[in-house]
């Protein structure tokens, strides 16, 4: 009685690599071909919002063009100038989205560092509803906080806009991680030098942590713009 045998399937080096391996060791002219195919896949909604601007006709047969459709016009334009008061609505927007930067600079900095260096009772607690508060959708928040600006008369103001968003959980979570990277025995030295709490906390933390924590703040101007433009 025989027995066939199969040959075992042996992978090649080549074969056995992961695809980001295989496209890291590529030559630099596939990267670049590679990587401006990218860019153009990106960057065409933008290109086609651009030529559709100065088309006569928005929708037709070649509406997915990127090119503009003869014959050009500025009427778009004129349009879209007469429509609003755009230079009130762009001041709105920058005072909504660098005054909730400010402030929520302020408050996520000061509450991470309570979480983070101070003791006190109840405070794994507070902070477990901190995280909570990052599983609720804003939506369900709507209705409290319009009830909640109309009880302190802020209903159609810059301020009633703006007070939602002056606090993040995350930015809160962020800063506290930060903060708690740092030797205790930093903040303990400041203390010991006469330092109050803000200036360990402005002059000491936040300068060693910055890498870290910066990036919370700064990635808030895009949502808090785009949410009083859609106001």
């Amino acid at each position: 009685m025989s027995a066939d045998i199969s040959p075992l399937l042996v992978r090649t080096p080549a074969a056995a690599r992961p695809l980001w391996l295989r496209l890291r060791r590529s030559s630099p002219f596939t990267l670049t071909v590679l990587m401006c195919c990218m860019a153009l896949l990106w960057v065409s909604p933008f290109i086609w919002m651009l030529a559709t601007s100065f088309s006569a006709t928005t929708f037709g047969d070649d509406m997915a063009s990127l090119l503009p459709r003869l014959p050009l016009t500025l009427d778009n334009f004129r349009d879209a100038r007469q429509s609003a008061d755009w230079l009130s609505l762009y001041a709105n927007t920058l005072i909504f989205t660098f005054g909730t930067f400010f402030v929520q600079l302020l408050t996520i900095t000061t509450a991470g560092y309570v979480f983070a260096c101070h003791e006190f009772r109840g405070k794994q607690t507070l902070f477990l509803l901190f995280l909570v508060q990052l599983m609720i959708m804003p939506v369900v928040m709507m209705v409290p906080n319009m009830l909640t600006l109309k009880t302190f008369g802020l209903l159609n103001t810059l301020t009633g806009v703006m007070m939602p968003y002056f606090t993040s959980a995350f930015g809160v979570f962020l800063m506290r991680q930060a903060f708690l990277a740092i030797p205790k025995e930093l903040e303990e030295a400041a203390l010991m030098e006469g330092c109050r709490w803000w200036q360990v906390l402005f002059r000491v933390l936040l300068p060693m942590s910055r890498r870290r924590c910066w990036p919370s703040p700064p990635s808030a101007l895009p949502t808090t713009g785009t949410s009083t433009c859609g106001r």
